[in-house]
């Protein structure tokens, strides 16, 4: 009876001091939800920054607008400006029905500098066209045979040699590394290289507490600089079939 008293009795003390699963679990999911949430509205914020800088380079007044407000105006300022360079009449079409001519000359112009004959030819068929002219080109450029492969297999085959030839300019170690693990790689040393150029301590400090303060005390300086992440981007017609987004 003595025993059977002592294990109720320890039973209820580690039912009452102990944890259960489910609310240590529950406390992880909780803890993983903040996490995320906070990680969301950082690169929100960033975002925003982003566009406020791309909206005062462009004449645009960015006071008491929101996101969302920003991109429409930066969009439609960026398809209007190229529409001027590249020829292309404005007046009485509206944004979609430019970006989409303002498109086409791109893809144009670009077929005419890889001598593709433009004649005749659908707009949507002469830009898969001279994407896969480019496509080929950036494949001889790192090494990769595109015999044999198809388009979806050879963008992939040229990203991935693309991103380890990126690492390899920064002295980062590709042996072992996944594609993911390199873009990771390769994203924290720019951040570390862009906070040494702004003369940022980074004695003890992470990628993400320094991308922090770059993105909101150095924003404006770190692209005058044009320094990562505010660095012109590369292979811009390298992002899908709809060349020329930007």
């Amino acid at each position: 009876m003595k025993g059977f008293i002592f294990l109720m009795a320890l039973s209820l003390m580690l039912s009452t001091s102990v944890p259960s699963a489910s609310a240590f679990y529950k406390g992880f999911a909780e803890d993983l939800q903040q996490e995320r949430q906070s990680e969301k509205s950082k690169k929100e914020t960033y975002h925003h920054i982003f566009l406020k800088l791309q909206a005062e380079e462009l004449g645009i007044e960015t006071e008491g607008k929101d996101k969302e407000q920003l991109h429409k105006e930066v969009a439609e300022r960026k398809i209007k400006q190229s529409a001027k360079e590249k020829g292309v009449e404005t007046d009485g079409k509206d944004v979609k029905e430019l970006a989409k001519e303002v498109h086409h000359a791109e893809v144009k112009e670009k077929a005419e500098e890889l001598g593709i004959k433009i004649k005749g030819k659908d707009p949507q068929l002469l830009a898969e066209e001279v994407y896969e002219k480019l496509l080929n080109q950036r494949a001889k450029e790192l090494g990769v045979d595109p015999a044999g492969k198809d388009i979806e297999e050879l963008k992939k085959v040229v990203m991935e040699a693309s991103i380890k030839q990126k690492a390899n300019a920064l002295n980062i170690k590709t042996e072992e590394k996944d594609v993911g693990e390199l873009r990771k790689a390769i994203h924290e040393k720019k951040i570390f290289q862009t906070a040494e150029e702004l003369g940022i301590n980074t004695d003890g400090r992470n990628a993400e507490k320094l991308l922090d303060e770059i993105m909101t005390k150095h924003a404006k300086e770190a692209k005058k600089q044009k320094l990562y992440p505010f660095e012109k981007k590369e292979g811009v017609l390298f992002q899908g079939h709809h060349m020329g987004e930007k």
